[in-house]
C-alpha cells in the first residue's frame, strides 16, 4: 500500500517547491489511509530466510510508543522480511511491560521481539543488538516513518551487490578543508547525484541502515564513554566504528525519496541539538576522532579533491 503512495513522491534532494508540498500531500495521505489499511489487512504469516540473517532494530520513548506501532507494523509487511525485529526500551522509562500499548504488545504474535534495557537515548536502537547479533547484519530504523514494502528489499540487494559496505537510503558527503573534516554544516547534505560505495558518505539513520555482519566486531562497547564523548550523535559514532575499518558506504539510490512522517509523534529531532545544542555535530565527531585516533583520511580523503569522488 505504502509503495504505491512512494511512486508519485520526488526525491527530496532534487524536488522542486511544488513537488515538495506533493510529498507533503502525500505524507498526509499515508497517515490518514495506513491505520485503517492494518487494521483491515493482516498482517502476512512469519517467512523464514536462506542464508545470512537481517535483524531490524529501533528504539522509541514514552512520547512515540503511542504510534511506533505503525512502524513497526510497515516492518512486518516488507517483501524481504527481516529475520528478528528488535524493539529497545528504556526500562526507566517503561517499568512493566504489561503497561505498553495493546496495539505494540499485540505484535508479539508476529515476530516483534521487546527488549528493556538502560537509557543510552538513541544509542539503544543499535548498541545491544550490535553485541548481540555481530555476525548477523543488522539494520537500523527509526521509531516514527512508515517504511514502504521494499524498504528491505532495497537494502538487501544493494547489500548483496556491494558486501562490503555499509548501505543507506539517506547519506551526506563529508567535505574537507585544508586536510581536516570540514564543519558539518558545509557537508553536502544528502549528497545529491552521489551513490558510492565512497568513505566520505555520512550514512544517516532515519533514512534506514544496514550494517554488514562483522561491522561491530572487535568494538569497545562502553556505553559510559560513549555519553561523555557524543551523547547525542549516534549516527556519528556509527560512522565513526566503520571508518577505523575503512568500510565506505554506499546508497541504495542515487537519489532517494524521503520517508513518511508518522504525525503527531512528537518528533524531537536531534540533528537541531546536535547543531545548536550544547554538543554540536563539530564536537562529536572531534571528540570521536580523537578518542579512536580516526584521520580525515579514514573519512574519505583530505582535499577538496574528495568531493567529486563516488
Amino acid at each position: 500500500m505504502l509503495n504505491e503512495l512512494y511512486h508519485f513522491a520526488t526525491p527530496w534532494a532534487k524536488a522542486t517547491k511544488r513537488q515538495i508540498n506533493v510529498n507533503r500531500m502525500l505524507g498526509v495521505a499515508a497517515n490518514a489511509l495506513y491505520p485503517i489499511y492494518c487494521a483491515w489487512s493482516p498482517l502476512p504469516k512469519q517467512r523464514t530466510t536462506q542464508g545470512e540473517r537481517m535483524v531490524v532494530s529501533l528504539t522509541t520513548f514514552p512520547l512515540r510508543i503511542g504510534k511506533v506501532h505503525l512502524t513497526i507494523q510497515s516492518i512486518l509487511r516488507q517483501s524481504r522480511p527481516a529475520d528478528r525485529i528488535l524493539l529497545w526500551l528504556s526500562k526507566e522509562e517503561f517499568p512493566e511491560e504489561a503497561q505498553l500499548p495493546a496495539n505494540l504488545l499485540r505484535l508479539k504474535e508476529k515476530g516483534l521481539d521487546i527488549r528493556f534495557c538502560d537509557n543510552i537515548r538513541s544509542f539503544k536502537k543499535v548498541f545491544y543488538t550490535a553485541q548481540e547479533f555481530e555476525n548477523d547484519v543488522i539494520v537500523t530504523a527509526d521509531d516514527d516513518a512508515l517504511y514502504p514494502e521494499n524498504w528491505l528489499e532495497g537494502l538487501w540487494d544493494t547489500h548483496e551487490k556491494y558486501p562490503g559496505c555499509v548501505c543507506c537510503y539517506r547519506a551526506h558527503e563529508i567535505t574537507f578543508e585544508g586536510g581536516r573534516v570540514a564543519p558539518y554544516q558545509e557537508w553536502y547534505g544528502l549528497s545529491p547525484d552521489k551513490k558510492g560505495p565512497s568513505e566520505a558518505l555520512f550514512p544517516v539513520g532515519v533514512g534506514g541502515v544496514l550494517y554488514p555482519a562483522g561491522y561491530f566486531s572487535g568494538i569497545e562497547f562502553d556505553s559510559g564513554k560513549i555519553m561523555k564523548l557524543c551523547p547525542t550523535a549516534d549516527d556519528m559514532w556509527l560512522k565513526i566504528v566503520g571508518a577505523q575499518k575503512r568500510i565506505p558506504a554506499v546508497k541504495v539510490s542515487t537519489n532517494s525519496k524521503e520517508w513518511f512522517t508518522i504525525r503527531n509523534s512528537q518528533r524531537q529531532c536531534l540533528m537541531s541539538v546536535n547543531t545548536a545544542g550544547r554538543m554540536r555535530n563539530d564536537e562529536a565527531l572531534q571528540n570521536l576522532m580523537e578518542y579512536y585516533h580516526v584521520t580525515a583520511e579514514m573519512l574519505g580523503g583530505t582535499s577538496t579533491e574528495q568531493k567529486g569522488k563516488g
